[in-house]
This record gives structure tokens, sequence and C-alpha cells, in this order.
């Protein structure tokens, strides 16, 4: 039989459904997920954002959570340790370092039960982590038997930590290609800029908003549309009218609805402070759009290739980002260029790739002792 397999993300999230439903699907292991709690309050999501587990095994647990403004709330869960013994995994995989992952590790080292930890931090991550989080990170890192990191640079993190790369499985950050694949042309009339994101500081939507304003387009010539919700909504919008620029805020977009939004786009643009990895940039090379990225994005180098499918910036720099809208508006032939490379790295990057590197990392540490026979 396949190994049993305990997953411990912090909440239902509608771009890994696809990946607990292909693990599952699959067959190579038995994934059961433990959600540890059902949304995140003060993460600025609409609750309805926060998908239904469908097509795996999973329940849901509830969590003390203090809030942090445009972060992941700090959250304690409530019966993690009944839920684990309740599964009874052959292997364990948390996210992150914080306190569900000590739990786990305390549950599994009692039970020579092996555990992975999943991570999206990269070296762009460190100015944002105290020095006590710094060093739980360098106790942790070797008393795990192994690691998946959402992106090559996070997985440059670990090696900067002394991790053995023959612990780490990259596996980007899963998204539902299908509803966002390129169809069709793009719309006539001003070339539209898409920013798909929450409406925090961390993405960086007041400096995008004014190099916009500082390309000087003509009338007609671009318009920004800024999708998404959140506590800065009514000072982005303010700041938008003050400078007079065709910049619009339809709200969120809704899962079932993002392939029409990008669809109706003809670049995309994230130039975020901090961005662990940047699931939007991946949807938009899905799309067949080129981006513009932040050199803080964990997707840089993997899905947005600077020169093939993006051009990387700067996000303190205004005057970078500034050009990088002007380029992408005034040069159609580059907006193909980029388009086509768009597509070629989805195809380099194919959802399958990463649900087989969870079922490497899985099965490698799943032959121990009590995975000879799980």
């Amino acid at each position: 039989m396949p190994p049993r397999v305990a997953i411990l993300p912090p909440v239902p999230v509608p771009y890994r459904e696809p990946l607990f439903r292909a693990l599952s699907e699959r067959g190579h292991v038995t994934p059961h997920v433990i959600y540890l709690s059902a949304t995140q309050p003060g993460w600025d999501q609409p609750s309805g954002w926060f998908s239904e587990a469908e097509g795996y095994g999973s329940e849901v647990l509830s969590a003390w959570q203090r809030q942090r403004a445009g972060r992941a709330p700090m959250s304690v869960t409530r019966g993690l340790g009944g839920a684990l013994r309740a599964a009874r995994p052959d292997c364990v995989v948390s996210w992150e370092y914080g306190p569900a992952t000590l739990r786990a590790l305390a549950w599994t080292r009692r039970r020579r039960v092996p555990l992975l930890v999943f991570s999206e931090l990269t070296p762009w991550s460190e100015d944002g982590l105290s020095s006590l989080q710094r060093r739980v990170h360098r106790l942790l890192a070797p008393r795990v038997q192994g690691f998946i990191v959402a992106s090559s640079q996070g997985a440059e993190r670990l090696r900067s930590l002394g991790v053995d790369p023959g612990r780490v499985e990259v596996a980007l950050q899963s998204i539902d290609i299908a509803p966002v694949a390129p169809a069709g042309e793009r719309p006539a009339g001003p070339v539209r800029i898409l920013a798909v994101g929450r409406l925090v500081p961390d993405k960086n939507l007041d400096a995008l908003i004014a190099a916009f304003g500082e390309a000087g387009f003509g009338e007609g010539e671009a318009e920004l549309e800024i999708r998404g919700t959140g506590p800065l909504e009514d000072e982005l919008r303010a700041h938008a009218e003050g400078l007079g620029l065709p910049v619009r805020f339809p709200g969120p977009a809704p899962p079932g609805e993002l392939g029409s939004v990008y669809a109706a786009s003809h670049a995309l643009a994230l130039v975020s402070t901090y961005e662990p990895f940047g699931v939007t940039l991946r949807e938009g090379a899905a799309a067949g759009l080129p981006l513009i990225a932040s050199r803080r994005a964990g997707a840089v180098g993997d899905v947005a290739v600077d020169g093939e499918n993006a051009i990387v910036v700067d996000p303190e720099d205004r005057g970078q980002i500034a050009a990088a809208l002007r380029r992408l508006v005034r040069e159609p032939e580059l907006r193909e260029r980029l388009a086509a490379g768009s597509r070629a790295v989805t195809e380099r990057h194919p959802p399958e790739a990463d649900v087989e590197a969870w079922e490497r990392a899985i099965l490698r540490v799943s032959k121990g002792p009590r995975g000879q026979t799980p």
C-alpha cells in the first residue's frame, strides 16, 4: 500500500486544490490534508475565496489567531495531536517553521515518523525575520527529514542554512492552469496592465500607480486594472484619482472568473516589496501574458524569467517600473515575444512535475523503519 501522509497547510486555498487532488488520484501516496483553520481573519481575502476541499481526504481544525496587518496571522491550532493520531501517517508535511511545525516535530520524533517542511521563504525573506526566528530555522533544519520548497530561490535559502540539496525538492507553488490558459486574441483598445493581489503595503501598489503616471501615456493608450481587496483600497483609489489616471478597481476576481480577467489583459505587473512566491506570476505566465516582476518575488527565475517572459525590476526603483510599463505598452513586438516566452515557461513547468516532486520527497523519507511496509 502507498504511504499515508498527513499534510498540514494553514487554510484551504483554491490554488492548492489541484495539487492535493492529483496526489490522491495518482495513488503513489495517500494524502490526508489537515487544515489548521478554515480561514485566516485579517488576511484581506473575502470569506468565499477560501476553498472547499474536494477529491481527497481532509479535515479542518480550529485555531486561535492573532492578526498581523497584511500578513498571515500567527496561529495556534487546537486538536492537532489528536488529528495526527487518527490519521496514523507514515510521513507528515508541515508548513514553514511556526507552532504547528514545532508540535508536529515533537509528535513525529516520539513516534519515529519522518517530518518534511514545506517552505516558500527565499533569501529575500531574511530581512523580515527576527533573530529568534532565524535561530529557530537553523536549529530546526537538521532535525527534519527533508524539505519541499516553492521555488529555486527557496532551495538557495536552505543551502545557506547548510541543508544538503539532496534533502530538498522544488515543487513550484501550485495553480489550476486550465482556467487561465490562453484563449483567442487579446482585446483591442488601450493596453491593459493587470495587477492581482491583496491591497496591502507589501504589494507596493502605490508605487505601481505612481510609476504608471510617470510613464507618460497619452489618452486611451493604456489603463491599469487592480484586482483585489484590502485595507488600502480607499487610499489607492484616492491616489489614482488625484493623479487623474485610468486605474480601475473592480474588486477581487472569484477563482472561477480569473480566466476571463487574464484573457482581457495585455500584461501582468507584480512589484511587491515582499513576495515569497507570487502565484499571480505563475497564473499570468499560464495565461500567456508578458510579465513585470519584482526581483523579490520567489517565482523569479522559475516562472518569471528576465528577458524570456518577464522584465524584472527593483520594486523600490519607481523609474525602473515606469520604464518597464512604457516598453510593454509601446513595443507590441516585445509584448508578443515575452508572451511566447510565458507559454514556453509554462510548458517547462507543468503541474505534473510539482506533484512528482511532492511524491519523491514523501516516498524517499517513507522508506525508513515504518515505511518498509506502509
